[in-house]
């Protein structure tokens, strides 16, 4: 694995660690400033996906995990990130396929633009 599929690929993981943790911290260093997400919930704007995650609660029992990760570079400065995504809470497990387009910035990788599909 390449030392920039390695790095995605763990940020992703950390933000499926902060998604389940309701740590808007993240979303918001790593947000590009004209991220979107979109999946059965509609499309969202970054402050959209800010309010929320400001907004809601943790669920201490919930766990992300990517699984067969594939990391895309797409020249120099991008990358898409794809692979299926479970979350799991208490007995109760949700699958989706995920792709995330990230921008390499001054700053680090940034989050461009993030998919989800329900399987």
């Amino acid at each position: 694995m390449s030392e920039i599929e390695q790095t995605l690929a763990e940020i992703e993981q950390r933000m499926l660690d902060a998604d389940a943790a309701y740590d808007a911290k993240f979303f918001e260093e790593h947000c590009a400033e004209d991220f979107m997400a979109m999946g059965s919930y509609g499309i969202v704007s970054r402050q959209q996906v800010l309010d929320m995650y400001a907004g809601g609660t943790a669920n201490p029992d919930r766990r992300n995990q990517a699984h067969d990760v594939v990391v895309k570079p797409l020249g120099p400065a991008g990358a898409v990130v794809a692979y299926k995504l479970t979350s799991t809470t208490g007995d109760e497990t949700s699958s989706w396929y995920a792709s995330t387009v990230y921008r390499q910035t001054a700053d680090g990788w940034r989050v461009v633009l993030l998919h989800q599909t329900p399987i």
